[in-house]
């Protein structure tokens, strides 16, 4: 059964708490000198190489790793064959500290419509890690290619005393897994902005006053909250297990960072009593086993949660991602 965008919004949340080692923060390796253009750069020659579908101009490493959804590749495979054009929406992640560059934007795949997430490692030059995410959502698309740009406010440059060192960036973003793990909305939610809003794959789903159902259920309430009152619903609780959480791009000049995560749901939670008394009884999407890969974006304003933009894809009960290292 393929995922609609019904299923992206009600299981775009569903996060859980990670080990303690996943929290370590990325370090510099060697090599590490490619600036914010440089890694932007490298993702636009990206781009172009697959849309003409010819990897031979990219300064590749010799043991170059590529995976598309998780599933390790030859590179020219996949998603070089199918996809023939790019859209408007471009949103890029640097964090030249460590080399990494990740990208959420809309392409075109035999004409029709998609978006595609991705994340280069650079290492003394040389690409040596391809990760990318290809999800076939129109309305998805349509919406991005509406917005055109991501909010100006992800790509101001923060003072320097108004920086969280990107050690502190990821304990206030791993609050935000943390709250969603088992929600009973009886946490500290504080981590997040008065002014705080959520995209998720395109769509406003936070301080949206026009009444509109949120995921599966009926419930018209939940979407127009603030992101703090969500958490305290404790609607967000059916999530089982949250793994592999990789805190990839820190980039501590603009204060975002922008994390992949894999979640599990093993289809056991069927119901869950909601704060005010209200009993939220699950769709039958979530009533079998599911795992979804969700990449997130966070901009931290006042050392605090202010945006968050995601996007989500299915993938097989159980995959785990092709990276021996998840402390990246």
């Amino acid at each position: 059964m393929a995922i609609t965008l019904t299923h992206l919004l009600c299981a775009a949340l569903a996060v859980a708490a990670a080990p303690a080692s996943a929290l370590a923060p990325a370090r510099a390796g060697p090599g590490a000198s490619c600036d914010r253009a440089c890694l932007e750069n490298l993702v636009d020659r990206y781009l172009a190489a697959m849309i003409a579908k010819d990897p031979s101009g990219l300064p590749l490493a010799k043991n170059v790793r590529f995976a598309e959804n998780h599933q390790l590749l030859n590179l020219g495979e996949g998603s070089w064959r199918t996809i023939d054009g790019l859209g408007t929406y471009k949103h890029y992640f640097a964090d030249p500290a460590t080399g990494n560059v990740g990208f959420i934007g809309t392409v075109r795949e035999h004409g029709a419509p998609g978006l595609f997430d991705m994340r280069l490692k650079v290492e003394g030059g040389k690409i040596t890690e391809i990760e990318t995410f290809l999800m076939r959502d129109a309305g998805a698309y349509q919406r991005y290619e509406e917005i055109g740009a991501p909010e100006p406010v992800w790509l101001e440059t923060v003072p320097p005393e108004q920086r969280l060192p990107r050690e502190q960036m990821i304990v206030e973003v791993n609050k935000y897994f943390q709250g969603m793990a088992h929600n009973d909305g009886r946490g500290d939610y504080s981590f997040f902005h008065p002014e705080c809003n959520r995209l998720e794959h395109g769509l406003q789903t936070t301080n949206v006053k026009t009444k509109e159902a949120y995921g599966h259920s009926t419930d018209v309430q939940f979407s127009a909250m603030t992101c703090e009152q969500q958490f305290k619903t404790g609607f967000l609780g059916f999530v089982t297990e949250m793994r592999d959480r990789r805190f990839l791009m820190v980039d501590e000049e603009r204060q975002v960072v922008f994390a992949f995560v894999t979640l599990d749901h093993n289809g056991t939670v069927r119901e869950l009593l909601q704060t005010d008394g209200r009993l939220f009884v699950l769709p039958p999407y979530f009533n079998v086993p599911r795992t979804l890969q969700a990449n997130e974006a966070f901009k931290l304003k006042d050392g605090k949660l202010y945006r968050i933009e995601m996007t989500l894809t299915e993938l097989p009960y159980g995959i785990r991602p092709p990276w021996p290292d998840t402390k990246r």
